[in-house]
């Protein structure tokens, strides 16, 4: 670990309604991403990394703070903040009373294996009181994703301007960042492993990529991040499990199919089940029989969970193998023929959904009463 005297602030995206029920009840922090983790994880294990103070900052009041506190960091050491999301003022008191000779700002609901150490390494030797690095990823430098490095002084004479003329904005580290360009600041690229969710497909894409990726598989799963969703067991195969190419994260009871996915803590899969190309969020319990294709099932959290109903009944059928499908009401962040069941939902026995189908959050068996068939790329 090397020490950094340096507070690293994660701010989220505003823009994440493009991600439906995947952000509908919670913050992309708390999203689970490459099969066993959190989003937030990736924060907290960078700045593991360098010994550095965070600040987490969210727009959505759900479980992240109990969650980040799972990962026992010092409390002077990590600090979640809510409700003071957009006030200034808040944001000018807390790095005042800091004791931080620097600051990174960066959009941290994106997973990410970022070297902070590097960069400042890199701006220390600029001798300048602020700078913009802008992320070099996929092959380019992206403008749209980048990260301020300032020392205290000017990061404090940029939030008291802001705060005399009265400024106001719906993520105010965006604004921070936009007036520390508009005054000139060295504009430098780095390279770093960074995935950007802006869609469903994206979220689909890059939960593969990471697992399928040696390069990047290796820096995660090597002890880097840790995750801190509750496991019960290890993972076990029942008599008829059949995995290929697949991943499969702990606690997990697996007595059917599974090809090409990618299987989430706590999912129990029912003899005669087939998954492929899916990806299971964590607690999930497919019926026996059911067939599931090109899904992803969103997170099951109702309590306690031994008791729960199934999350898809015996004998469903979920998605298609068909190509080229978009969802008719969301065609923009749902296509590719991937349909996509909402958190907390309990689909009961043989019902069938479509390619490219949205099922939103909390669905249970009386929303299917009158209905046995969603049709490719319709909603419920």
């Amino acid at each position: 670990m090397v020490p950094m005297d340096a507070t690293i602030i994660s701010y989220p995206d505003t823009a994440v309604s493009n991600l439906l029920s995947l952000t509908a009840q919670r913050s992309k922090y708390m999203l689970p991403f490459a099969g066993k983790f959190r989003v937030v994880d990736f924060i907290v294990g960078n700045a593991r990394e360098v010994d550095a103070r965070t600040i987490i900052y969210s727009n959505v009041n759900d479980d992240l703070a109990q969650y980040v506190a799972l990962h026992e960091v010092d409390e002077h050491k990590i600090t979640v903040v809510v409700n003071e999301f957009n006030s200034i003022d808040f944001c000018y008191r807390l790095i005042r009373d800091s004791d931080s000779a620097y600051f990174i700002i960066y959009n941290g609901d994106n997973p990410g294996i970022i070297h902070f150490a590097h960069l400042i390494e890199r701006f220390v030797k600029m001798k300048k009181p602020a700078a913009l690095f802008k992320m070099h990823f996929g092959g380019k430098a992206r403008m749209a994703h980048r990260i301020l490095v300032s020392n205290k002084k000017a990061l404090l004479a940029t939030l008291r301007l802001a705060l005399k003329h009265e400024h106001v904005s719906p993520n105010i580290f965006e604004m921070i960042i936009n007036m520390m360009v508009n005054e000139g600041l060295p504009k430098l690229e780095f390279s770093c492993m960074y995935w950007p969710l802006s869609t469903v497909v994206d979220y689909y894409n890059y939960n593969y990529e990471v697992i399928n990726n040696p390069e990047f598989s290796k820096r995660i799963f090597d002890g880097h991040i840790h995750s801190k969703i509750k496991l019960y067991r290890y993972s076990m195969l029942g008599p008829f499990a059949n995995v290929v190419q697949s991943f499969l994260s702990d606690s997990c009871y697996i007595n059917g199919e599974i090809v090409n996915s990618i299987i989430f803590p706590g999912v129990e899969i029912a003899e005669g089940a087939v998954i492929r190309d899916s990806i299971i969020l964590p607690y999930n319990k497919i019926g026996s029989k059911a067939r599931i294709m090109r899904t992803i099932i969103d997170e099951h959290t109702v309590q306690p969970y031994d008791e729960a109903p199934l999350t898809i009944g015996n004998g469903c059928k979920i998605g298609t193998t068909e190509e080229g499908m978009k969802n008719s009401t969301y065609p923009r962040v749902l296509y590719n023929s991937i349909t996509l069941i909402g958190k907390d939902c309990s689909i009961p026995d043989a019902i069938t959904v479509g390619g490219s189908c949205y099922i939103s959050p909390g669905k249970t068996k009386a929303d299917f009463e009158k209905r046995k068939y969603i049709y490719n790329g319709t909603s419920v």
